[in-house]
């Protein structure tokens, strides 16, 4: 019970500071991090305590990760790991390989240990302090925008009070766009569900994540968060289709929301220039490399030498991010990796919605989640979020917690049947 205790406090400070927490610092191939830190004080006791339970000859909890829900994520993830492990033989920068291979082997440690120790206390307490956490973050946006202590502004781009793109406790506007997605959906729900009494707190909250998902100009939060409506009266309250043209109007009537929205369709605009060139740029990685790819992480450091050989894809720098977390794989670990790469998130995803059509408990958690998968899974068509340890640990975190929630409710049924 000393371990399981131990885990879950390590795991609470995990949710509750890796949020508020954006500095980062490489030691050779280690990435040293609050959540590298903490994630991995989590992994090493988690681990003990399931040695322990081993040793005692408790395997009950294998039921959680044998389940058949679970299998086909399983496999992928093995294969995904192998490939990644592969693929450090032949990259150029054999570090960066090994770096990126351990950081989804602690996202994947994390989510498995969290199937195994968790309990029903522990998820609510979980949600509770990333919730929180959240709260906080955003707070701390309304005062970056305030006090102007943003710098991050879009060449030509004319932003409210000569204020930067907010970015609040994340190291860039566009991960913390899709931060505040995560978040943001609670609220909206829980004012269409819940009391009239909570409906002043949820209009507030609703506000403060909104004010940061606006300023930080994210282009793809915002259609993310617009998928994410539209998922949301789809499947449970089709009468709130009829405010999207409302709600999309009201968007183009301010002026610097407007311009932005329209910017996305613009062939002209700096930014969706330099994304198609970098697209275009890892698909010729991918199909010059279409078999084993270069190797895991690897994009940013073939970059060079493709941008040499083809002239007309030069933005400026010799180092860039392919903005695409599939084109990126594809480029990384060839056609198999890529489609592992989907396939796992496409099972987690499922994961979700088998919670939202099953569970009672953490029905309304689970919808909420999945209208930000629908966001996150569009994002990451623009920017490489998978690839962003603050964001992305929390999507496999929650996911986790989803899974093992609604487990133990299937575990408590059983029971009642008899």
């Amino acid at each position: 019970m000393f371990l399981k205790r131990l885990f879950n406090i390590i795991m609470y400070s995990f949710i509750l500071i890796v949020p508020i927490m954006p500095l980062k610092v490489k030691i050779k191939y280690f990435p040293m991090s609050a959540d590298f830190i903490l994630g991995g004080l989590a992994i090493f006791i988690g681990a003990l305590y399931c040695i322990r339970l081993f040793c005692i000859k408790d395997k009950a909890f294998l039921e959680t990760i044998f389940s058949k829900r679970i299998k086909l994520l399983n496999i992928f993830i093995i294969f995904f790991v192998l490939l990644s492990l592969i693929s450090v033989g032949y990259s150029v920068n054999k570090a960066a390989a090994i770096s990126e291979t351990f950081r989804f082997l602690e996202y994947v440690l994390l989510f498995y240990l969290i199937i195994i120790i968790a309990d029903d206390k522990f998820i609510k307490v979980s949600f509770l302090l990333y919730f929180l956490s959240m709260i906080f973050a955003n707070f701390y946006g309304v005062m970056q925008f305030v006090l102007n202590l943003s710098n991050f502004r879009d060449a030509g781009a004319v932003y409210p009070l000569g204020r930067g793109r907010v970015f609040a406790t994340f190291e860039n506007p566009n991960y913390w766009g899709c931060a505040v997605n995560s978040v943001i959906f609670i609220p909206i729900i829980d004012m269409i569900e819940g009391k009239r009494l909570k409906i002043l707190y949820n209009i507030l909250l609703f506000i403060l994540f909104l004010f940061n998902l606006l300023m930080s100009f994210t282009r793809g939060s915002w259609v993310g968060f617009g998928l994410g409506l539209l998922l949301l009266f789809f499947i449970r309250y089709k009468k709130g289709l009829i405010s999207l043209p409302f709600i999309f109007g009201g968007a183009l009537i301010v002026p610097y929301i407007r311009n932005r929205i329209l910017s996305i369709f613009s062939f002209s605009n700096l930014t969706n220039n330099e994304r198609l060139k970098l697209w275009k740029t890892g698909i010729i990685m991918f199909k010059e490399h279409f078999w084993t790819g270069v190797g895991n992480g690897n994009y940013l450091y073939r970059y060079t030498e493709y941008v040499k050989k083809y002239k007309d894809l030069y933005l400026g720098r010799w180092k860039f991010s392919v903005h695409n977390s599939y084109i990126k794989m594809f480029a990384e670990l060839g056609i198999f990796g890529g489609i592992l790469f989907i396939g796992i998130y496409l099972m987690l995803f499922y994961l979700i919605y088998y919670t939202y059509k099953n569970s009672k408990k953490y029905n309304l958690y689970a919808l909420a989640f999945l209208c930000f998968g629908a966001s996150y899974i569009f994002q990451n068509f623009f920017n490489n979020l998978m690839f962003i340890p603050q964001l992305n640990v929390f999507v496999w975190i929650i996911i986790a917690l989803l899974y093992k929630g609604n487990f133990l409710e299937e575990q408590e049924d059983k029971k009642w049947e008899f």
